[in-house]
């Protein structure tokens, strides 16, 4: 009776844990390819902008290549990023094998569109994400191997 009453709290408090933390992206449902930007949320003497490609596998995890806009005074950098993706209602959070750590967007109504801030470590400021899904039936896939940060 103890041994059984031992397993149903166990699993009580399993199920309570994979709750909480969310489950990886592995459909179809935020597959694919997203175009995005990301910029200080207060401007400064100097720009921080970059636009960003993010790929999500249906294995649920992503590839992302980040490209700075053009301006003299930007300090955002050219690299890749690379993790896996958790969502859990319409909360989006990727989790970034580098210097990003996790970046937790919301997800609009439609589900075509990604934004949230976060945390950039390069200029250490809050900087606004947009993503938009691509619509386009034959987009480029991006980065399949490892990503470097």
């Amino acid at each position: 009776m103890f041994a059984a009453g031992l397993l149903g709290v166990a699993l009580v408090a399993l199920t309570a844990g994979c709750a909480e933390t969310g489950a990886l992206a592995r459909s179809s449902d935020l597959a694919g390819t997203w175009h995005g930007t990301y910029g200080w949320v207060r401007p400064d003497l100097y720009d921080d902008e970059a636009r960003i490609a993010l790929q999500i596998r249906e294995d649920g995890t992503f590839a992302a290549t980040v490209t700075p806009n053009g301006g003299g005074n930007n300090l955002a950098k050219s690299t890749t990023w690379s993790g896996t993706v958790v969502a859990k209602g319409n909360r989006v959070t990727l989790r970034t094998n580098g210097n990003w750590g996790w970046l937790t967007l919301a997800r609009s109504e439609g589900g075509n569109i990604l934004y949230g801030v976060a945390h950039d470590p390069a200029t250490e400021s809050a900087v606004m994400l947009k993503f938009d899904r691509d619509g386009r039936q034959n987009a480029p896939a991006i980065g399949r191997g490892a990503g470097r940060q």
